[in-house]
């Protein structure tokens, strides 16, 4: 809603055999199993619910090499897979690069400073911007901005891992952005939907396109061609225990499993060679393809991109008003909940489990695709090239 533009199942694909990258892109995470789900606050709807998500789901909370440390598989922006282990007793964290395909390396253990207020806990590194990060106690989801080496990105993590993904099949829409490893080029903002098969272990994507009775169709009324499905597989790797994406023998990336208020969100770190051999990158958000109520958006959040805050931006209802940092200027807007881009992008399709921001004064052609994830984050692909992670501010 910064910078609030582009579409969602308008005109993006997932370009798995283009040599399509963006100016950040994404990589993978992994961790050991530990207790089960902590309970929910009694009385309080979201950590019920995000409670609810995890039993059903199997996932339990990463563990600590002791109990005094937090755990948070990250999926960074640009396009690499890292795992932030913060220790509470000697207030240190390291951030562990699990996948990276820069070269990057794990950092050194650094001070940080906590504040929290109410179910939001902010973490900071004590050595300027290295690490900026908010984690909504409810669901427990991390958002934010971290520093690791010369890379600096916008990550989003959890802190929940899953020992099978059978639990997850069903149907989800998708937003994301990936690019080339070489040179940050062929940028690509796939959006559309997929089938996680009740095996858990076939993926079938539609590319651009919707779920209908469990297969591939275009969006209605919206003029898309034929769509094309490609099918993933997932596998958990034992030896480092990453739920691991494969197109065929090739890497297709690595899963995180959180457990929103409203279902399981997945964030894949995609990296791997495409069919002309080009090393791609990137990250891809999913949730549930459910009908949405109009309020899960409500709150104030931050939105940022490339390691950078992009806006602050507060939600009720049908309605948000905001401030882009880097520009300096205030904007306001409407959410046109469970609505898509046709594809040509110049009107809004009827479509349950998205939504369309569009900003005061702003043509449709304009607005931005947004993803409703869970009440603690969002994404919002937008028209001039750029995905914004959305975290719950307060």
């Amino acid at each position: 809603m910064a910078v609030i533009n582009k579409r969602f199942l308008a005109t993006a694909t997932l370009s798995i055999t283009a040599a399509a990258a963006l100016v950040a892109c994404g990589g993978g995470g992994g961790a050991t199993p530990a207790a089960t789900a902590p309970a929910a606050t009694p009385g309080d709807p979201i950590a019920t619910a995000s409670t609810d998500v995890a039993t059903s789901i199997g996932a339990t909370l990463i563990a600590g090499a002791s109990s005094d440390e937090e755990v948070y598989n990250l999926a960074a922006d640009i396009g690499d897979t890292w795992q932030l282990i913060l220790n509470n007793k000697t207030n240190t964290y390291v951030i562990k690069v699990l996948k990276s395909q820069f070269g990057l390396t794990s950092t050194m253990a650094t001070a940080f400073s906590k504040a929290i207020a109410g179910s939001i806990i902010t973490i900071t590194s004590s050595t300027g911007s290295a690490l900026n990060v908010q984690i909504y106690t409810r669901t427990k989801t991390l958002g934010g901005n971290a520093l690791v080496g010369t890379k600096k990105a916008t990550v989003a993590g959890t802190g929940y891992t899953v020992a099978s993904t059978s639990l997850l099949a069903g149907n989800y829409f998708f937003l994301g952005a990936t690019c080339n490893v070489s040179n940050g080029g062929f940028a690509d903002y796939p959006s559309g939907s997929f089938i996680v098969a009740a095996n858990g272990t076939d993926v079938t994507v539609c590319d651009g396109g919707i779920v209908v009775n469990n297969a591939c169709a275009v969006v209605p009324n919206s003029g898309s061609p034929a769509i094309n499905s490609k099918l993933l597989k997932v596998s958990k790797d034992n030896a480092t225990g990453l739920l691991m994406v494969k197109d065929g023998a090739k890497d297709f990336g690595v899963l995180h499993v959180s457990a929103g208020d409203r279902g399981p969100v997945l964030m894949l770190d995609r990296f791997g060679f495409n069919d002309e051999n080009v090393l791609r990158t990137g990250v891809i958000f999913a949730g549930k393809a459910i009908k949405l109520a109009g309020t899960e958006f409500n709150g104030n959040f931050t939105c940022s991109i490339n390691g950078i805050d992009s806006a602050s931006v507060v939600v009720t209802g049908t309605t948000y008003a905001g401030k882009n940092i880097q520009r300096n200027n205030n904007f306001t807007g409407t959410l046109l909940y469970n609505k898509v881009f046709s594809y040509n992008g110049l009107a809004a399709v009827d479509l349950d489990g998205a939504a369309i921001a569009q900003n005061t004064g702003e043509a449709l052609a304009l607005a931005s695709g947004v993803l409703p994830l869970s009440s603690s984050l969002a994404v919002l692909s937008n028209r001039d090239g750029t995905l914004e992670i959305c975290r719950r501010a307060s």
